[in-house]
């Protein structure tokens, strides 16, 4: 517990310290390549907690479905990468320069390809932000990585690499806006990305739904994930709102679901056997 207190101090004085800093700085937009520096020192922290999954086809799925979306988005250059970690938990997240993580737990909790769908876009959706100041961000990020001896026990390997590089630097490079606002604006981002790559939208919104059931087997996988991308009532209106205005007339979508097995099953079933 101890701990965990030290860490959760540590985050809010290196962010007010940088969102001091940002206030100083004049408006300038961050070049790609300085985001993408960014993102490869998180990226190499990310990989010294969590290995990367290898099966190719699976690997060549998700890749397809991530592109497909990401070239619907503002951000035509980043370099968007597609990497899923060996990991039971359920989590999904981001790092600048166009890096998005899934886990292979998540794909147990899927349903269906456009639940996939909508779970890769919201996170595209993050990384649209703009204005990202870099240079202290970079700063803070080495920072909290020389004292990761707090931050790690208190969170375990993936709710460590949340915390260090994921959440906090996002919320540092968008204007100081609040976790919360970032997510209800990627919800937005995603559903649009979906319609427009003929997913349904209904693919984002259902299995946050199912993330609210208190008896659901999955709960303990998905604290990380439920933490760093909050749902509350005032998302699913925002949601539910935003959905009402989407051309979806005469529109017909197809779930995915018998891809979406076949292509998984390797990470379903050796969950199953466990």
């Amino acid at each position: 517990m101890k701990n965990k207190a030290n860490a959760f101090i540590l985050i809010l004085l290196l962010f007010n310290s940088c969102a001091r800093d940002q206030q100083s700085l004049t408006a300038s937009s961050g070049h790609p390549s300085a985001e993408m520096e960014l993102g490869e020192a998180i990226h190499r922290e990310i990989l010294k907690t969590s290995s990367v999954y290898q099966e190719v086809e699976l690997n060549s799925y998700v890749r397809s479905i991530g592109q497909k979306l990401a070239s619907t988005a503002k951000r035509k250059k980043l370099n968007y990468q597609f990497i899923i970690l060996n990991d039971d938990r359920i989590f999904a997240t981001y790092a600048p320069g166009g890096f998005v993580y899934i886990t292979t737990g998540f794909f147990r909790f899927l349903n269906n390809e456009i639940e996939l769908a909508g779970i890769l876009a919201h996170e595209i959706g993050l990384l649209q932000y703009k204005d990202p100041r870099l240079s202290k961000t970079k700063k803070a990020f080495d920072l909290l990585l020389r004292t990761g001896s707090y931050v790690g026990p208190a969170f375990g390997s993936i709710g460590a690499v949340s915390v260090l590089g994921l959440a906090l630097i996002g919320a540092m490079t968008s204007g100081n806006k609040t976790l919360e606002t970032r997510t209800r604006q990627a919800d937005k981002h995603a559903l649009r990305y979906l319609m427009e790559c003929n997913y349904d939208p209904q693919g984002l919104v259902d299995p946050l739904r199912r993330m609210e059931d208190p008896a659901s087997p999955f709960r303990a996988y998905l604290y990380d994930y439920v933490t760093s991308h909050p749902i509350s009532a005032k998302r699913f209106e925002k949601l539910d709102r935003e959905f009402a205005k989407l051309p979806l007339a005469d529109k017909e979508f197809q779930s995915g679901r018998d891809v979406f097995l076949v292509k998984t099953n390797s990470v379903r079933s050796t969950f199953a056997r466990k």
